[in-house]
């Protein structure tokens, strides 16, 4: 498993606006709601920076292609497209699952900046104002650094910024079917559901 390290803020700890860290805490508490369930959980594109990050038990791959870097993801089967031909974002009025992505390269690194994100796979709260700047460098034959930013002053009173190394393997990318095998959303739904029969039977005796 490949971690993850918030180098910024120094106390490696994710900064969070009051609102944020009470709505943050309404979600770990209803876990059972289908609104608050990950989106993963239904079989959306996972939250910013996480659905955009390549990282986690499975496999990615990176492909340039003339004007362009396209990332395969085995999760979810997702796939980015990130033009390189100083194009702009698309209109505000359109937002994405992963956002909207243009790169450019500052010598040997790729810089990519993602805005337009979608509030249904936020993260933790941030708004379609959400800004991601991720920086891709290789280091060695077999290992990408990888350093994403994060902004939304709606969400976070500052920047946050995390760090990863990225290390090649040769393993294929396997077919994934989320919802042909997607127990888990019914199975929370069916024990919260039966847990509030069990509580509305008790208050009736």
């Amino acid at each position: 498993m490949t971690r993850t390290m918030i180098i910024d803020p120094p106390n490696g700890q994710i900064p969070l606006q009051e609102w944020a860290i009470e709505k943050r805490q309404e979600i770990m508490a209803n876990q059972d709601n289908l609104e608050h369930l990950d989106p993963r959980v239904k079989c959306l594109p996972a939250a910013l920076p996480r659905g955009n990050l390549p990282v986690g038990y499975n496999s990615y791959q990176f492909m340039q292609v003339p004007g362009a870097v396209i990332i395969l993801y085995e999760w979810n089967h997702h796939t980015r497209y990130i033009p390189l031909d100083d194009s702009s974002h698309v209109s505000s009025d359109i937002q994405l699952g992963m956002g909207d992505s243009r790169g450019h390269w500052e010598g040997d690194t790729l810089v990519v900046e993602t805005t337009n994100f979608n509030r249904l796979t936020s993260l933790r709260g941030s708004t379609s104002n959400a800004r991601l700047i991720e920086r891709f460098r290789r280091v060695d034959a077999e290992t990408i650094g990888y350093q994403f930013t994060v902004e939304d002053p709606d969400t976070w009173p500052q920047p946050w910024t995390a760090q990863v190394e990225l290390t090649k393997n040769d393993e294929p990318l396997y077919e994934y079917a989320c919802h042909e095998g997607n127990y888990g959303m019914l199975n929370l739904m069916l024990s919260a559901r039966a847990e509030d029969r069990k509580q509305e039977a008790t208050k009736s005796q």
